[in-house]
């Protein structure tokens, strides 16, 4: 009796280690809403990502260039040119605050949307690795019960 209670909870909390990285994408969803604003060179907007995703950021305007800046590191993700109208896809590397700006003397408006932000690796890294090896120490009391 001992063994199958041992075996259950062995079971269940390695499964439970598994819900964190794969109920983030469902919870989260597909898609985040994003934003409509305009950026400047004195003026710009920030924003937060959830997790680790694709920034899909596009803009109209002047001649300009576009700025995208992790604030966490100070790394710029994006620096391009705009020429009437610029889309771009970034890749977001971590959860965390990020900042759009227009660099020099021009004025941008932007849209923005957030696609299938994911749990940061460390997260996902530890929640597979730590399920992995429950499923194994199931593994091994199932068959030190079956034998």
């Amino acid at each position: 009796m001992k063994h199958r209670l041992l075996s259950f909870l062995t079971a269940a909390l390695a499964i439970l280690l598994l819900l964190p990285p794969l109920g983030f994408s469902f919870i989260h969803g597909a898609i985040w809403p994003g934003g409509f604003f305009q950026v400047s060179g004195s003026a710009g907007s920030q924003f937060s990502s959830p997790g680790w995703a694709a920034y899909n950021l596009t803009c109209n305007g002047r001649m300009g260039r576009i700025l995208v800046k992790d604030d966490i590191t100070g790394k710029a993700l994006l620096n391009a040119s705009v020429l009437g109208h610029g889309q771009f896809v970034i890749a977001l590397p971590h959860a965390g605050d990020y900042s759009v700006h227009a660099v020099g003397n021009t004025s941008l408006v932007c849209t923005t949307q957030i696609w299938k932000p994911y749990a940061t690796r460390r997260v996902q890294d530890a929640s597979y690795i730590g399920s992995s090896a429950l499923l194994l120490l199931f593994a091994f009391l199932l068959w030190r019960w079956w034998s």
